[in-house]
C-alpha cells in the first residue's frame, strides 16, 4: 500500500477508505465504516448492507459519533456490536443506525474509562521510569 499521509501528495484516496481492512483506524472516515459495515455484514450474515431509514441518515449517524469519539474508540464500539449481536428472521444484518441508536451507548463509556486507565498507567509508567533514570544518575 502507498505511504498514507496527510500530505496533498500523499492524500489517501477513496480506494485506499474503502480498502477498511488494510487502512489503519486511525485514517478511517464515514466512508471507510460504511464499507466496514458492508464487510461485516456480508462476512458474518451473508447479507447484503441496507442502511436504517437512509443512506444520508446512516452517513450523518456515523459523521457525528466519528468527531465525537474518533475513529479508535468508534472502530472498538462497532466490533463489539458486531461481536454480541444475534441476527434474527426480522432483523437479519446489524447496520451503524441501529448500532449508534442502541448498542453504543453502553459500550463507548467502558472503552472511554479503559482509555483513560491505560493513559494514566503509561503516564505513571514514564514517570517512574524517569525517576529511576534520575536516582540512577545521582548514584553515579
Amino acid at each position: 500500500m502507498p505511504q498514507i499521509g496527510k500530505t496533498t501528495r500523499n492524500r489517501i484516496t477513496a480506494e485506499q477508505r474503502r480498502d477498511w481492512p488494510n487502512l489503519p483506524t486511525m485514517y478511517w472516515n464515514t466512508l471507510t465504516f460504511t464499507e466496514y459495515f458492508r464487510g461485516m455484514n456480508k462476512l458474518l450474515y451473508g447479507a447484503e448492507y441496507a442502511p436504517l431509514r437512509n443512506w444520508k441518515f446512516e452517513q450523518g449517524v456515523i459523521k457525528r459519533q466519528l468527531d465525537e469519539y474518533g475513529p479508535e474508540i468508534l472502530r472498538a464500539a462497532f466490533d463489539e456490536c458486531f461481536r454480541t449481536y444475534r441476527s434474527t428472521h426480522d432483523y437479519p444484518i446489524l447496520t451503524a443506525g441501529f448500532a449508534v441508536a442502541y448498542r453504543i451507548n453502553g459500550i463507548i463509556p467502558k472503552l472511554l474509562a479503559e482509555k483513560a486507565e491505560a493513559e494514566r498507567r503509561e503516564t505513571e509508567k514514564q514517570a517512574a521510569s524517569t525517576v529511576s533514570a534520575a536516582e540512577l544518575k545521582a548514584l553515579w
